[in-house]
């Protein structure tokens, strides 16, 4: 069982990170840079960056329940809950995509013009709100991600041991504050679709290494729900 629906979602959401945040610098000067090019970017660019987030959202599900189809019986129940995690992550960051593209529209508000302790407040309620948004997605994505963790390493689904490797968790710990040191010109490209490349790397390696396990037919969601 591969997964490729969950690449093509996340190269899809990687496009819209390039469009709302992509720029050439040091990750360390990302704010600057994100507000640089929110100023001068087309509207259209802006738009257009958020609207791809809902159709890779539901690429990213697609991908995610390939993923899960390929977990062995007798673990279908831990196959339909790491479905469920993964499908909540997956909607919540397409969600925070769209809404991104909304921050980003308020900025040029204020850049062109508005009171500036009415842009400052509003902008800072909008990054409040983006900051526990991307804090609450990070609970169903770890608890998938260490549920799919387990299952490979007890030989439940299609991918080798090593696979775990590319598990989301621990490219997370790894990566991220990799990405957040990059330096110039790359860092601020790395930085602004961190979670997009992740996600990419997860999917590519799953649908690379994907075999047939020995021991019994998938555990089949779609056969399993009630």
């Amino acid at each position: 069982m591969g997964a490729g629906m969950g690449i093509w979602g996340a190269v899809l959401l990687l496009a819209g990170d390039m469009l709302l945040l992509g720029h050439w610098g040091a990750a360390a000067d990302f704010r600057a840079g994100m507000l640089e090019l929110v100023r001068s970017a087309p509207v259209a660019r802006i738009w257009a960056g958020g609207l791809l987030g809902p159709v890779a959202g539901a690429l990213l599900v697609a991908g995610f329940w390939q993923v899960c189809q390929g977990v062995q019986v007798p673990a279908g129940r831990a196959a339909r809950a790491m479905l469920g995690l993964f499908m909540l992550f997956a909607v919540g960051l397409a969600a925070i995509h769209s809404v991104w593209a909304v921050f980003e529209l308020l900025i040029r508000t204020c850049v062109d013009g508005a009171a500036p302790s009415v842009c400052q407040a509003q902008a800072e309620a909008v990054q409040a709100y983006m900051r526990l948004s991307l804090l609450g997605l990070a609970v169903p994505g770890a608890m998938a991600s260490l549920v799919l963790a387990v299952l490979v390493l007890r030989g439940r689904t299609p991918w080798p041991r090593w696979a775990v490797l590319a598990n989301p968790l621990p490219l997370v710990v790894v990566l991220l504050p990799a990405f957040a040191a990059a330096p110039a010109p790359i860092g601020a490209v790395l930085l602004g679709g961190s979670a997009s490349l992740l996600l990419l790397v997860f999917f590519v390696v799953a649908h690379v290494s994907a075999r047939s396990v020995r021991g019994g037919p998938p555990a089949g969601l779609a056969g399993g729900l009630p």
